[in-house]
């Protein structure tokens, strides 16, 4: 065992990160420009936002970050209050780019893209949505993300992320690969609190703390659909 001396240091020293998913947005909305990839939050999702304020309020945020699209800078806006903190950006912690749907031959195939986008992830050559693939999403993700936990400027952090990103952080922190995706839900507006040791290139992620907790809905009633199933439906639906 460690020096108890050296043991208790560490854990002062230790630092926490509060990794969110960004609040609701709408793609399929009426007269909504078709491929908007950067769309404001809605009206939930803003509520939403605004319930992971409320769970934080006294936390010590002192780095607040976001990817550089809208929904978010809104959410990491609206989610520290009255902190006066900038919103730093790090665009390597974008969400994975999709691709077009021509070669998409049935409306069963579209169906299980979107449904079951996950499944195969591990898969070499699997590209989400047609577009981006998992596995240099692996790496940019990777990349970006060591670069935030190496700084030394911050000791309670608040990044305000998106689904398929969260999913590779915590994949990664949990020292697994692509193939869990299907298995880790990032439901809109929800909460990951992570551990971090050290700093530079050795800090690294010591413990999950909690992950998709959705605090304007801490038992999930009612939220049976997996986020990809949502996202199908309102593409029907628009």
């Amino acid at each position: 065992m460690g020096h108890p001396l050296l043991c208790w240091a560490a854990v002062k020293n230790r630092r926490r990160l509060y990794l969110a998913r960004h609040g609701a947005v709408s793609y399929f909305e009426p007269g909504q420009e078709p491929g908007d990839h950067n769309p404001a939050l809605n009206e939930t999702g803003i509520a939403q936002a605004e319930a992971l304020g409320e769970l934080l309020t006294e936390a010590p945020i002192d780095l607040a970050v976001c990817t550089g699209l809208r929904r978010t800078h809104q959410t990491a806006r609206i989610a520290i209050g009255a902190r006066d903190l900038e919103i730093a950006v790090v665009e390597g912690l974008s969400e994975a780019k999709t691709g077009t749907f021509e070669d998409v031959e049935s409306a069963d195939d579209l169906e299980a893209l979107f449904t079951r986008a996950f499944d195969d992830a591990e898969r070499p050559g699997a590209r989400f949505l047609t577009g981006e693939s998992y596995a240099e999403l692996w790496d940019r993700v990777a990349i970006a993300w060591h670069g935030l936990l190496a700084r030394d400027d911050w000791k309670h952090a608040f990044v305000a992320g998106h689904g398929v990103v969260n999913r590779t952080i915590l994949a990664q922190a949990l020292g697994t690969g692509p193939e869990i995706y299907r298995r880790i839900e990032q439901d809109p507006g929800c909460l990951n609190v992570l551990d971090i040791d050290g700093v530079g290139p050795d800090a690294r992620v010591a413990y999950v703390r909690l992950m998709n907790f959705t605090p304007y809905n801490a038992t999930k009633h009612g939220m049976q659909e997996t986020t990809m199933e949502t996202l199908w439906r309102q593409f029907l639906e628009g």
